[in-house]
C-alpha cells in the first residue's frame, strides 16, 4: 500500500472556523484549554488525572466490568480494563450514532484515530496509561441517520418504522434486511464468509441495537484496546443531579453558550455562525419508547408530544430519584462524558469539533476541565485500478479535491492537443476597448454605458466559445473523460467524500484483513493532514 499525505490547509474541505482552528488562530484560544500537540496531552493528563476522583473511577470501572460481562476479552482489554481504576489511566475518547453496520467510513475513521493516538502517547509517556475510548451514542433518537448502509453501491435499509425513542433501546425483531443482504450480497469467498460470520454473531444474536452494535464494534477493535461504553445509566447519571436540576430551572448551557457565542462574535469574527442554537433546556424526558424535549411553562414543566407532566417539586424529585430518565442532548452531552470519564481528548470530526468549541465556558462553570479538541483523520482509498489511471494520465492528488466538473475540465484542457484556454483573447479586448473609452470619453460620455455593454457582451460570448470548445474537446477525448468520471465516483460517490458514503465492510470485502492495520500505520491524528491510500 501506498502513503501519501495532503495539508488539509491546501484542499479546502474544512469551514473557515475549522481550518483556524487547526491552523492555532490566536483568537481561539481563550475557547480551548489548549491546542493539541503531545505537550498539551501528557500536560492535561497531570490536570486530569488530578481531578477525577476514586469515586468515579470505582463507579466507571463496575459499570464497564458490568457491561462487558462474559464477552470474550482480549489480553489488552482486560489490562485496559483493569487499568481504569489507577489515577494514572486516562482516556481518549470519540463517538458516534448506533449506524448500522457502522455506517459510513468515517465510524472506522473516528476510532482508528483514537487507537493511533493513544499508542503514539503511550510510546512517550511512562507515567500515565493512555486508553482508548469508543462513546455509544445509544441515547440518540435519529433513526433516519442511522438506519441504513451503502453496500456495493446498493443502499441495505432497516425498515423499522414503528420503534420510537432512544435508538438504543430498539429491539432487533425484523432484521429481514439482513437475511437478503447476506442472500444477495455475499458471496462464497472467504471475506463474504466472514462478514456473514459477523452480522451472525452481532446483530442476529443481540436483543437490542445497542447490544448489538457493541459487539461489533468489540469484534473490530478488542485486539487494539478500545473500550466501549454506554453511559445510558442510573450510575453515571446521578453524579448529574445537581447539574440536570440547575438546566431544567436556570438554564445553565443556553446561559453559558449564548455568552461564548456572543464572544466569539466579538473576538473572533462579527458574521461566526454556531453550529448548533442552545434551547431554553437542553434535555430530553427519556423513559420507555419516548426521548422528548422538556419544555417550562409558568407553572410546570410539559414533555413535549406526550401527557406528561410535573410541578416544579415535582421535577426535582424525578430528577433525583430517576436521574436515568434524563438524557442530555448534543449540547450537554459532552459535559455528562467529561464528567464521568477520566479524559483528556476528543477527537471528532468537522461538526462535532464545531458544537464542542462553542462549550468551555460551559465546562468552566461547573469546574469540570474541558478536553483537548482534536481533528479525526480523513482518508481517500484508492484501488488498485484507480491507482494505475491516476499514474498513467498523471493526476495531481490535488485535483481530486476540485468539483468534478473542474476535475475534468483541468484534465482535458492539459492534455487536450489545442488551446482550449481563450481568455488571453479578452486582454486583447481590454485594450481595444480602453482605446475606444478613451474617445467616447473626450466626445460624448453618453456612450460610456453602450460601449461598456458592448465589452461585456463581447467576453461574454468568449465564454461561450471557450465552453463550446470544451464540450467539443469532451466528446473527442471520450474515453479519457470516462476515466476521470470513474476515478472521481469512486473516491467522491454522489458528490459527497467517500468516506461519507462507503461501508467499512465494503472494502473489509475487497482487502481484507489488512485494511484496520494499514488505517493504524497511516493515521496520525495530530498530523493535519489528508490521508490518500493506494491499494497497489
Amino acid at each position: 500500500m501506498k502513503v501519501n499525505k495532503i495539508a488539509y490547509s491546501n484542499i479546502g474541505i474544512f469551514s473557515e472556523f475549522i481550518q483556524d482552528y487547526l491552523n492555532e488562530n490566536k483568537s481561539l484560544k481563550s475557547i480551548v484549554t489548549s491546542f493539541p500537540n503531545v505537550d498539551s496531552l501528557l500536560y492535561q493528563a497531570k490536570l486530569k488525572s488530578k481531578q477525577f476522583s476514586n469515586n468515579q473511577r470505582s463507579i466507571l470501572s463496575s459499570v464497564l466490568i458490568r457491561q462487558y460481562g462474559n464477552v470474550l476479552k482480549s489480553k489488552i482489554i482486560n489490562k485496559n480494563l483493569n487499568s481504569i481504576s489507577d489515577q494514572n489511566t486516562l482516556t481518549i475518547t470519540t463517538g458516534h450514532q448506533l449506524s448500522l453496520m457502522t455506517g459510513p467510513l468515517y465510524f472506522i475513521y473516528k476510532i482508528v484515530s483514537v487507537i493511533k493516538l493513544c499508542k503514539q502517547l503511550n510510546s512517550k509517556e511512562g507515567k500515565y496509561h493512555f486508553v482508548p475510548l469508543f462513546w455509544m451514542a445509544s441515547e440518540d433518537h435519529d433513526f433516519e441517520e442511522i438506519k441504513s448502509f451503502f453496500f456495493n453501491n446498493k443502499k441495505i435499509i432497516w425498515p423499522n418504522e414503528k420503534s420510537t425513542g432512544a435508538v438504543g433501546k430498539f429491539k432487533l425483531d425484523n432484521l429481514s434486511c439482513f437475511r437478503l443482504f447476506i442472500e444477495e450480497e455475499l458471496d462464497s469467498s472467504e471475506s463474504g464468509k466472514q462478514i456473514n460470520k459477523i452480522i451472525e454473531e452481532t446483530y442476529l444474536s443481540s436483543n437490542t441495537l445497542s447490544e448489538a452494535t457493541f459487539k461489533l464494534v468489540h469484534r473490530l477493535f478488542s485486539d487494539y484496546g478500545l473500550l466501549i461504553l454506554d453511559a445510558d445509566s442510573k450510575d453515571f447519571k446521578e453524579s448529574m443531579i445537581p447539574f440536570f436540576i440547575k438546566e431544567v430551572f436556570e438554564n445553565e448551557c443556553k446561559n453559558q453558550v449564548d455568552y461564548q457565542n456572543n464572544e466569539l462574535k466579538k473576538n473572533y469574527k462579527k458574521n461566526y455562525k454556531p453550529q448548533v442554537n442552545p434551547r431554553d433546556i437542553n434535555m430530553f424526558y427519556h423513559v420507555s419508547g419516548i426521548r422528548n424535549k422538556i419544555i417550562k411553562s409558568d407553572s410546570e414543566f410539559i414533555i413535549e408530544n406526550s401527557k406528561i407532566s410535573f410541578t416544579y417539586e415535582q421535577i426535582t424529585d424525578e430528577i433525583r430519584n430517576y436521574p436515568e430518565r434524563f438524557s442530555p442532548n448534543v449540547l450537554t452531552r459532552p459535559l455528562y462524558q467529561e464528567t464521568i470519564l477520566p479524559n483528556i481528548a476528543y477527537i471528532g470530526g468537522a461538526v462535532e469539533i464545531s458544537y464542542w468549541l462553542q462549550l468551555k465556558l460551559l465546562f468552566d462553570s461547573q469546574k469540570t476541565l474541558f478536553p483537548i479538541i482534536i481533528v479525526r483523520d480523513s482518508a481517500l482509498l484508492i484501488s488498485k485500478k484507480a491507482s494505475l489511471i491516476i499514474k498513467k494520465m498523471k493526476i495531481d492528488y490535488y485535483d481530486l479535491f476540485l468539483t468534478k466538473e473542474k476535475f475534468i475540465e483541468n484534465k482535458v484542457k492539459e492534455i487536450s492537443d489545442v488551446n482550449l484556454d481563450l481568455q488571453f483573447l479578452k486582454k486583447s479586448l481590454a485594450d481595444q476597448f480602453k482605446y475606444f473609452e478613451d474617445i467616447v470619453s473626450k466626445t460624448d460620455s453618453s456612450f460610456v454605458g453602450a460601449v461598456k455593454a458592448q465589452k461585456a457582451k463581447q467576453y461574454k460570448g468568449i465564454d461561450q466559445l471557450e465552453k463550446r470548445l470544451l464540450k467539443a474537446q469532451k466528446r473527442k477525448l471520450r474515453e479519457q473523460v470516462v476515466k476521470l468520471e470513474k476515478i472521481y465516483n469512486e473516491l467522491f460517490p454522489n458528490n459527497i467524500l467517500q468516506e461519507r458514503n462507503d461501508n467499512f465492510f465494503d472494502h473489509f470485502f475487497n482487502n481484507s484483513y489488512n485494511f484496520i492495520p494499514d488505517l493504524l500505520n497511516s493515521f496520525d491524528p495530530l498530523g493535519k493532514e489528508f490521508t490518500l491510500l493506494e491499494f497497489e
